[in-house]
C-alpha cells in the first residue's frame, strides 16, 4: 500500500522538483539581474563623482596657467557662448595649444594627470569684468566615461586689496620724514644696529629709520601683513597677522608697551609680497589707440588736478595744465566729452568752476606729471607760470597753484594749499625738490567727496585726500587711489605769534580743519608710504577711520602717542570692506607676483556632453 502510495506520487514530485528548479533558476536570474544593475548604477554614480572631480581639475589647470603668465588671460574660445562679451579672446597656437579650450562635438579634450586618460574636463573663459573687477569667471566641464559634470568659478587674483594693512617696510619713509638715510630702505633684521657687519659704508650708531609702533588707541578690523618685523604696543587685531619676518618672535613690544591682542590667532609667517616698482601700467588704461588690450579707455589728466565727487553719480574735476584726456603711443591725443572739456571757460577743465562730468564707472582715471618733451599733446613750457585763471607760486617746498585774481590770495578752491587766508600752512617735509608739497609741475591728485559709482584714480606723484572720502552706497560704490608717491591724508596746521602778557610772545600751532576724518577707499602707495601731514603737530585730532584697505612700501605715522592714547594727530580706526574678498576696484595695480583664488563655486547643468557636442 505503502509502495503503491509512492509509486501514485512520483508523477507529482517531478513537476514538483522541476517547478522548484525553476524558482531557483528564475531567483538566480533576477538576483544575477540586479547583481549586474546595481554594478552599473554603481558604477554610473562613481563616473558621476569622478567628473565632479575633474571638473575641479579643469578650474585648477586654467588657475595655474594664469598664475605662471599673467597674459594668458587673452586666451579662449572666442567661439563659446559662454565667453559672449569678452575682449579680444583668440586660441592659444602651437605649443601654447590647449585642449581644454575645444568646444565642438567630436573635438578634444584635457587629461587630469594621473588618472590614466579616464578623467578629462573642458573650460570656457569669461574676461568680461576682469579689467574692470580682476574677476575671470571659468565654466569648466569635467568626464568621465559617458558622464559630464560642469562648475562655474569666480577667480580673483590676489592683491594689495586683500589686506586692512599691507606694508613692505616697517620704518618711516626716508624721504620724507626721516632724512635721506640709506639704511632705512632695509627689513629691521638688515639694518644697524640688528646687522652690524656687512653694510656697506656704516660705522657705529643707529641710524635715523623711525620704526612705528601700532599703539594701544589702534584697532584694526581685517587682515595685516607686513614683509617686516612689526612693532606693538598694546594695539587689537581682530584679524589674521601675517609677516615674512625672520626673527623670533616674529614682531617686537614697544619699550613700556603692555601685549598687543591678537583675537584671530597669533602672527604667522609667510611668504614676502612683492611690490611693483612703478604704477605707470595704469597710465596705459588712457591710451585710445589698443582697442584689444583697452577697449575702454579711461581719462588722463595732467599737472595738479583736483576731483570732487559730488554724491549723485558726477564729479568736479579742476586741471589747468591738461590738453589731451586720452593719449596713443605716437604722441597724439583726443578729448573726448566723457573726461570733460579742456579750456579756461564754462564747464572746462581750466575753469573756476571746474569740469563736472560723470563717474567713469568701472574704469580709471590717472595724473600725470607735466611732459617735459615737447612733442608730447600735453607738454607746457617750464618758463610758464600761469594757465587760463591759476597762476602758481613759491619756490622749493613751498610751491602752490591759486587762483589768477588781483583781489584775492585764495588757493585753488583751498585743493592746492599753500596758503590760506592770512596764513601759511606749515608745508611738512615731502621728498625732494623734485617732488614738493603741492607741486607747480607735478602729476597731484587733490580728491574728496562722496562717490556714486566704481572707479580708480592713480597719480604719478602724490594723492593728497583733502576731505572725507565716503560711498554714496557702501554696498554698491567702490573706490580705489594708488600715488605713486606718497598718498597723503591731508591735515594743515598754521602757526602763530600771539602775546602771552606784555614781557613776551609765544608761538602757537592751530589745526585748520575739523576732528575725524573718514576714509572709505583701497589705498596704494607704491614707493613711499600713506602717512597724515604734520601728524606731530597741534594736539588730538580725533580718529582717522578707514574702511577699505591700505598698502604701502614704508609706514606711515599718522599720530603720537603710546600705551596712554593719541598726543597729537589721530588714533586708527582701520576696517577691512568685505567686498574686496571677491573684487577689487576697477583696473586696480596688483603685486608683481601673484595668484588665484576661487572667491565662489556653484554648480551648473553640464556644458557638453560625453561626445563633446554642446547641450
Amino acid at each position: 500500500m505503502l509502495r503503491r502510495l509512492i509509486r501514485q506520487e512520483e508523477g507529482y514530485v517531478l513537476p514538483m522538483v522541476i517547478g522548484l528548479g525553476l524558482v531557483l533558476v528564475l531567483i538566480t536570474a533576477v538576483a544575477l539581474t540586479s547583481t549586474s544593475s546595481g554594478t552599473v548604477k554603481a558604477d554610473t554614480e562613481t563616473d558621476w563623482n569622478a567628473a565632479l572631480s575633474a571638473a575641479y581639475a579643469g578650474i585648477e589647470d586654467y588657475s595655474s596657467r594664469v598664475e605662471n603668465d599673467s597674459s594668458y588671460v587673452k586666451y579662449g574660445n572666442p567661439a563659446s557662448a559662454f565667453s559672449a562679451g569678452s575682449p579680444g579672446l583668440s586660441l592659444p597656437t602651437g605649443t601654447n595649444a590647449n585642449n581644454a579650450f575645444a568646444v565642438t562635438a567630436g573635438g578634444a579634450w584635457a587629461t587630469v594627470p594621473g588618472s590614466d586618460g579616464k578623467a578629462q574636463f573642458r573650460y570656457e573663459v569669461n574676461t568680461a569684468k576682469y579689467a574692470s573687477t580682476g574677476v575671470i569667471r571659468v565654466r569648466a566641464t569635467g568626464k568621465v566615461g559617458d558622464q559630464t559634470r560642469s562648475l562655474i568659478a569666480d577667480l580673483r587674483q590676489d592683491g594689495f586689496s586683500d589686506f586692512v594693512y599691507f606694508t613692505d617696510f616697517e620704518t618711516q619713509d626716508p624721504l620724507i620724514t626721516s632724512g635721506n638715510d640709506p639704511y632705512c630702505e632695509n627689513y629691521w633684521w638688515n639694518r644697524p644696529p640688528q646687522k652690524t657687519s656687512g653694510v656697506t659704508g656704516y660705522s657705529s650708531g643707529s641710524p635715523n629709520c623711525g620704526d612705528i609702533q601700532f599703539a594701544a588707541s589702534d584697532t584694526i578690523n581685517g587682515k595685516v601683513h607686513s614683509n617686516d618685523r612689526i612693532l606693538m604696543c598694546g594695539a587689537t587685531f581682530n584679524g589674521a597677522v601675517t609677516t615674512a619676518s625672520t626673527t623670533n618672535p616674529l614682531y617686537g613690544t614697544g619699550s613700556g608697551c603692555s601685549a598687543a591682542t591678537f583675537n584671530s590667532g597669533n602672527p604667522q609667517k609667510v611668504g614676502a609680497i612683492t611690490m611693483p616698482d612703478t604704477n605707470a601700467a595704469m597710465k596705459t588704461e588712457t591710451r585710445s589707440d589698443l582697442p584689444s588690450q583697452v577697449p575702454d579707455p579711461g581719462c588722463l589728466y595732467t599737472g595738479p588736478t583736483v576731483v570732487k565727487f559730488n554724491g549723485d553719480g558726477n564729479m568736479t574735476i579742476w586741471s589747468p595744465f591738461t590738453k589731451k584726456t586720452q593719449t596713443t603711443g605716437s604722441n597724439t591725443g583726443s578729448t573726448p566729452s566723457k573726461c570733460g572739456a579742456v579750456g579756461t571757460s564754462g564747464n572746462a577743465l581750466g575753469s573756476t568752476s571746474g569740469a563736472t562730468i560723470p563717474v567713469l564707472d568701472l574704469n580709471l582715471i590717472y595724473v600725470q606729471n607735466v611732459p617735459t618733451t615737447s612733442s608730447d599733446p600735453n607738454y607746457t613750457s617750464t618758463s610758464t607760470t600761469s594757465f587760463g585763471n591759476y597762476y602758481c607760486s613759491g619756490s622749493g617746498s613751498s610751491q602752490g597753484w591759486r587762483i589768477a585774481s588781483s583781489s584775492s590770495t585764495t588757493t585753488y578752491a583751498q585743493k592746492f594749499p599753500a596758503t590760506i587766508g592770512s596764513y601759511t600752512e606749515n608745508i611738512p617735509s615731502s621728498s625732494t625738490s623734485t617732488t614738493p608739497a603741492y607741486g607747480c609741475r607735478n602729476g597731484d591728485l587733490y580728491i574728496s567727496g562722496q562717490i556714486k559709482g566704481r572707479m580708480t584714480a592713480a597719480a604719478e606723484n602724490f594723492v593728497y585726500i583733502t576731505g572725507d572720502l565716503t560711498y554714496k552706497d557702501n554696498t554698491q560704490d567702490l573706490l580705489g587711489l594708488v600715488g605713486q608717491n606718497a598718498v597723503w591724508v591731508w591735515n594743515p596746521m598754521r602757526t602763530e605769534t600771539v602775546s602771552c602778557g606784555w614781557y613776551c610772545t609765544t608761538t602757537t600751532t592751530t589745526a585748520m580743519l575739523g576732528t575725524n576724518r573718514n576714509i572709505y577707499a583701497s589705498l596704494l602707495s607704491v614707493a613711499h608710504t600713506i602717512q597724515v601731514q604734520n601728524y606731530a603737530q597741534g594736539s588730538d585730532r580725533g580718529i582717522l577711520k578707514i574702511v577699505g584697505s591700505m598698502a604701502q612700501k614704508f609706514r606711515g605715522p599718522v599720530g603720537t602717542g603710546g600705551s596712554s592714547g593719541v598726543s597729537t594727530g589721530y588714533a586708527k580706526s582701520y576696517n577691512y570692506d568685505p567686498r574686496l574678498t571677491y573684487s577689487a576696484p576697477p583696473k586696480y595695480l596688483v603685486p608683481t607676483s601673484t595668484t588665484y583664488q576661487a572667491t565662489q563655486v556653484a554648480g551648473a547643468p553640464s556644458a557638453f556632453a560625453a561626445n563633446g557636442a554642446a547641450n
